[in-house]
């Protein structure tokens, strides 16, 4: 799992673990992580004014390239879970997502996604300037070295 240093500005979902989602010594099923990574990347672009509903309407479809997790620790059963998404790496057809799960500021999970930008029928696409502008906008500007 590559090291992704997490900036102050990542986005925070919290999720509590319904029974029905875990296996039967109590923990939050394997399988379930991926969905709780789903619901946090749709919510952190939701915030940005964009939804997937939209982007499907209009043809535009992010599909996971490739996903990777650490299980650190065990979630429970009605545990509140912060997800915590952090882009990164961002160009025109894909978008890199880092993730940690945590309890109680306790670290449980460390994930990665790459999501592909694609079209109906299944090919790579430039993506919509409409999300590509959002990226342009929430990323830190950083001086020029002044010249000595």
């Amino acid at each position: 799992m590559p090291q992704t240093e997490f900036q102050n500005n990542a986005h925070r979902h919290d999720v509590r673990v319904r029974y029905a989602e875990c296996d039967p010594m109590g923990y939050l099923h394997h399988a379930k992580y991926f969905e709780y990574l789903e619901e946090a990347r749709t919510h952190a672009l939701r915030e940005q004014g964009i939804s997937y509903r939209d982007l499907e309407a209009a043809d535009v479809f992010f599909v996971v390239a490739h996903l990777e997790c650490k299980f650190h620790r065990p979630i429970r059963y009605d545990d509140v879970v912060t997800v915590e998404t952090s882009i990164s790496r961002f160009t025109r057809t894909r978008i890199d997502h880092a993730y940690r799960m945590l309890i109680d500021g306790e670290l449980k999970s460390t994930a990665a996604t790459t999501l592909a930008c694609v079209g109906r029928d299944g090919r790579p696409m430039v993506m919509p300037d409409q999300i590509w502008s959002i990226h342009q906008h929430t990323q830190p500007r950083h001086a020029a070295p002044k010249e000595t």
